[in-house]
């Protein structure tokens, strides 16, 4: 049986939940889950090209083909906002899209 990384990360003492990778993990599975939301209406092994790669320093690095980086990036402000809803705080300061 598979414990969910949330449940995990939910779970650990306080301290370290916030701390270095475990905030980055947070940010990345909260920006992935709202990147699928947005990616539901395109064709499946098109969204599947969208990744969450890295968060340092307040910034969430997403690669993209270039079309959907040009039109994710038009969506920025909203997708930080909807991201740092999910997370409870604002973490995500900026959003940089590099093209695959």
């Amino acid at each position: 049986m598979f414990t969910r990384i949330g449940s995990i990360l939910k779970t650990t003492p306080g301290g370290r939940r916030n701390s270095g990778s475990f905030l980055a993990l947070q940010v990345r599975q909260a920006a992935k889950g709202i990147l699928d939301k947005i990616l539901n209406d395109y064709p499946e092994d098109f969204a599947k090209k969208v990744k969450v790669k890295t968060f340092k320093g307040g910034v969430l690095t997403v690669v993209a083909p270039q079309l959907m980086s040009a039109e994710l990036h038009m969506r920025s402000s909203g997708l930080k906002k909807d991201i740092n809803k999910v997370l409870g705080n604002k973490l995500v300061n900026g959003i940089r899209f590099k093209s695959s």
